[in-house]
């Protein structure tokens, strides 16, 4: 009997089941793809079957007992969706270099080290010991080559694991540094927006001591919005090239709508700036709050989009108020599709979708 993990999920191949993971029609000496991963190769096909968060924590849990350097990805973008506690308390007296990826989203003028400075105080308040901070483009190739030298400075002959939340692109960025630093031209492991790609470890020999990369499946934080809508609306919410800022000029009264994802309310003695950060293809729409109620009831999935017309019955919302003084400048993030940064003093009531977070920390462009 053939026993071979597929190259692009980590699941075993095998030809039972076309339901499970692993499936092949055929299995050979030459099998490489499972069917699920070879049509996401070749078709750009969405995955049926994905890994679970109770799959995934058996897996990460077994590697954080193990004498390696662990690579902990987020995505700069989600940032404060996919800095997850859970996988912080895993990693703690661990080895730790910490990758903001999907840096090619942000404006070309932003400062790396305005963020680098930026992500070591969000690390800092939590107290995580980190041993290096990069920040990456897997997709543009920006500052692979700084990340890979600092991973063989700490590796010390141990294997490299890559860990983080699902989507923060860690086969992606495997695929890159293999790209970078061997003959290898086209992607290893598979990828795709859908969380929860990779099923299982993927081990994948790299340097001359014989210690490998190795792919783990990524945790599924509950509280994305991805979780909350069909893969047909994940094109315009998460962005594929650099983020246009879309900056207004708010007075009371005002309000504006991330799609129909989440709308915010302002109260404010003098105007206030606001620059939006989202992918260019969110509709941001500028309204009286006096109308808000009524876009919600009537407007979701027609004017406001995403969520699809589709989806949008199932959605529930809930509130809160946020207070700024206007002293520094402060951003509201969103779980999983961008953030908003105010300027200046402001009441906020910030409606959002149900089962997702919204979090505010100091602004992470142009601080002031």
């Amino acid at each position: 009997m053939i026993l071979r993990k597929c190259k692009g999920c980590g699941a075993l191949l095998q030809i039972e089941d076309e339901n499970k993971p692993g499936f092949i029609p055929k299995l050979t000496e030459e099998s490489v793809y499972c069917k699920r991963c070879f049509r996401m190769k070749h078709y750009n096909e969405l995955p049926k079957i994905v890994a679970s968060n109770k799959d995934y924590e058996l897996v990460i849990d077994d590697v954080v007992k193990r004498n390696a350097l662990m690579v902990m990805i987020v995505d700069i973008f989600a940032f404060k969706a996919t800095f997850n506690k859970k996988m912080i308390d895993k990693l703690r007296d661990k080895n730790v270099i910490l990758v903001a990826n999907k840096y090619d989203v942000f404006p070309k003028s932003t400062n790396v080290s305005s963020i680098v400075n930026w992500l070591s105080r969000e690390c800092e308040n939590i107290h995580f010991k980190v041993d290096a901070i990069h920040i990456v483009s897997s997709k543009k190739g920006y500052y692979i080559d700084d990340l890979m030298n600092t991973i063989d400075l700490a590796r010390k002959e141990r294997d490299v694991y890559f860990v983080g939340c699902a989507n923060v692109g860690k086969s992606s960025l495997i695929n890159a540094l293999l790209k970078r630093n061997t003959s290898i031209k086209d992607d290893v492991i598979s990828t795709s927006n859908i969380p929860g790609t990779t099923l299982n470890e993927i081990r994948i020999p790299f340097f001359e001591d014989n210690r490998a990369f190795i792919d783990t499946p990524g945790l599924i934080n509950e509280a994305d919005v991805l979780n909350q809508l069909l893969p047909t609306s994940y094109k315009k919410i998460i962005p594929d090239s650099e983020m246009t800022p879309k900056t207004y000029q708010i007075q009371s009264n005002n309000a504006i709508f991330l799609g129909g994802l989440a709308s915010i309310e302002f109260e404010c003695e003098d105007r206030v700036s606001v620059i939006v950060y989202t992918a260019k293809s969110l509709y941001i729409h500028r309204c009286k709050t006096e109308k808000v109620k009524h876009l919600y009831d009537t407007q979701l999935g027609s004017l406001l989009t995403p969520p699809a017309l589709e989806e949008a019955k199932s959605l529930k919302y809930k509130s809160k108020d946020l207070i700024f003084d206007g002293k520094k400048k402060k951003d509201i993030w969103f779980s999983g599709f961008g953030f908003v940064s105010i300027v200046g003093a402001c009441k906020c009531k910030v409606t959002y979708l149900d089962n997702t977070e919204v979090f505010v920390t100091n602004g992470i462009i142009g601080a002031c």
